[in-house]
């Protein structure tokens, strides 16, 4: 078969920035809707805070993540340039569907599923089904599996426990005054969580474009580029800057109702678990862990006070995230396989 083509390898970075700017569109959820919800800041003076720590995330964070992504998920042999296009273009229309829902489902999985589902189908309409599966490289998958669930579940406790925390100091202090304090507190835990976004979730694209330079031959090593860093970086909080409201509004408003001292314990928690996760090298679910803290924090509360019918159809929609992308990922790259070389 003909080598994979310069133009190919564009088709792979353009549809990787285009999947960029949708997941932090689509994410600025994660970073804001506690901020807008307590009315500490205004939409669009939130997006811009968010944007700013999504972007300085890349003066921070090493590169674990990102080399996790591109080179210890899917085995390389395995890899083409139209693999990695498959699972691309299934992700970013995964992450607009479920925008257009305004349901908080992870980009990071829709990218993970789409991008293993392209290799299995690459290899099963060479080889057959029957040994597909052998292009996973499970170690990789096994702790993903597993943060997908201890994820949310530590942002959820997290969450719970700062509120029973910050409701007993603050038992005998007026709402008002309260209120006041947590409202400035909020914009450091924002921050926060918008710093651990970035360094988590920019970096899963990072990988995926360094993963292409590889397949292509523009690398000899699995390195990520400085160029590629500033690219992915610069194009989530982009992203994060053009704002995703619909789902500002299920995670903010929907879920719970929450003031500035809820706000603030949400962000601690959620950016807390994170941060764990990006140390650890894993591709965590930044919208999971922000909506586990969201709904640990409504709970501790009060337990009514939370919307489970809403959370229940959030859940049904992280189950499906994988799966569903993984699918739709297979069945783009059965349809380009016949228009692209697959060296």
């Amino acid at each position: 078969m003909p080598e994979p083509t310069l133009f190919l390898l564009l088709s792979v970075v353009a549809f990787a920035v285009a999947f960029d700017f949708v997941n932090g569109f689509h994410d600025a959820a994660n970073s804001i809707a506690t901020i807008v919800a307590t009315r500490v800041l205004s939409p669009f003076r939130a997006v811009l805070w968010a944007a700013t720590f999504n972007f300085a995330a890349v003066f921070v964070f090493d590169t674990g993540v990102a080399k996790m992504v591109g080179n210890g998920m899917v085995a390389q042999e395995f890899v083409t340039l139209t693999v990695i296009l498959a699972g691309l273009m299934g992700a970013t229309g995964w992450g607009i569907t479920t925008w257009w829902f305004k349901l908080p489902t992870s980009s990071s999985h829709a990218l993970l599923g789409a991008y293993a589902g392209a290799a299995i189908t690459n290899y099963a309409l060479q080889h057959g089904w029957e040994h597909s599966l052998s292009v996973i490289l499970w170690s990789g998958w096994g702790k993903t599996l597993l943060f997908i669930f201890l994820a949310p579940t530590l942002g959820l406790l997290l969450g719970g426990v700062v509120m029973k925390t910050v409701m007993l100091l603050t038992a005998k202090i007026p709402h008002e005054k309260s209120d006041k304090s947590f409202a400035a507190l909020q914009l450091l835990s924002s921050a926060f969580l918008s710093l651990t976004h970035g360094g988590n979730d920019a970096q899963k694209t990072a990988g995926i474009i360094t993963g292409a330079l590889l397949t292509y031959g523009a690398v000899d090593h699995f390195v990520i580029p400085t160029w590629v860093l500033v690219l992915s970086y610069g194009t989530m909080a982009f992203g994060t800057l053009c704002g995703g409201w619909r789902i500002v509004d299920t995670l903010g408003q929907q879920l719970t109702r929450l003031r500035p001292p809820g706000g603030f314990c949400a962000e601690v928690s959620a950016a807390s678990s994170i941060l764990l996760a990006t140390l650890l090298k894993l591709p965590v679910s930044t919208t999971h862990v922000t909506t586990g803290a969201i709904l640990g924090t409504g709970a501790a509360r009060n337990v009514g006070a939370v919307r489970w019918n809403i959370a229940g159809n959030i859940l049904i929609a992280w189950v499906i995230t994988i799966p569903a992308a993984a699918m739709l990922g297979g069945a783009i790259l059965a349809l380009l396989r016949p228009h692209f070389a697959t060296p």
